[in-house]
């Protein structure tokens, strides 16, 4: 028997998701969770093979969950399923070495299918979000957080923050103009006019920085 624990927000789709499940005779369904909180300080000894999360939870995300996860119960395997399917969550997912991400329109069965190749030890990603992952490598210019350095995920979290250029500049002991051109090219990498756009959106979208 295959244990199971379910962590989303959503009433609705909760249900649907634990029928589901539930009607696997191989799947036991062994928590079900609505925040981060509830689950965290249960993770290191969670009585589960295998993590269904959602990304966009109330203040924490899916990623958030899945890094607590890899660290403190690393033999866990975690399966993200979401609506969001934009470049940077699913890059951010292989970035974060998430076993699984299913878009949330798959058929039942394919998240079925899913489910038992991660808990074979494969990655897995739903069709849809398979093609769109290919697409943007074939184009070679791919929007997601890889391509950032280690500096320039500093600096997007001292932007965060509300730091301005000369502050950070500071604080990293370079000159602001140094700073100004991190900004510029984190800017095109996302394609965003402004600062301010930035912040937005990863605010908006819950990126992982």
């Amino acid at each position: 028997m295959v244990k199971i624990a379910v962590v989303d927000d959503h009433t609705l789709f909760r249900f649907g998701l634990l029928t589901l499940l539930k009607e696997d005779p191989r799947f036991e369904v062994t928590g079900v969770y609505r925040s981060f909180n509830t689950i965290k300080p249960l993770i290191p000894d969670l009585d589960a093979n295998l993590v269904v999360v959602d990304i966009a939870l109330n203040k924490q995300t899916g990623f958030d969950i899945a890094a607590y996860i890899k660290e403190y119960n690393p033999g866990l395997k975690v399966v993200i399923l979401t609506l969001l399917k934009e470049d940077l969550h699913i890059m951010s997912a292989v970035e974060a070495d998430i076993d699984g991400y299913i878009h949330k329109d798959t058929e039942p069965e394919e998240v079925i299918l899913g489910i038992n190749k991660v808990l074979n030890g494969e990655k897995f990603y739903s069709l849809e979000i398979s093609n769109i992952l290919i697409s943007n490598l074939q184009k070679r210019n791919f929007r997601g957080l890889p391509f950032l350095t280690s500096k320039e995920k500093e600096i997007i979290k001292y932007l965060m923050e509300g730091n301005s250029s000369k502050e950070i500049a500071a604080m990293l002991a370079v000159s602001p103009r140094t700073i100004d051109t991190h900004r510029a090219n984190i800017l095109s990498k996302f394609n965003l006019k402004n600062t301010n756009e930035l912040i937005t959106k990863i605010a908006e979208q819950k990126i992982r920085i």
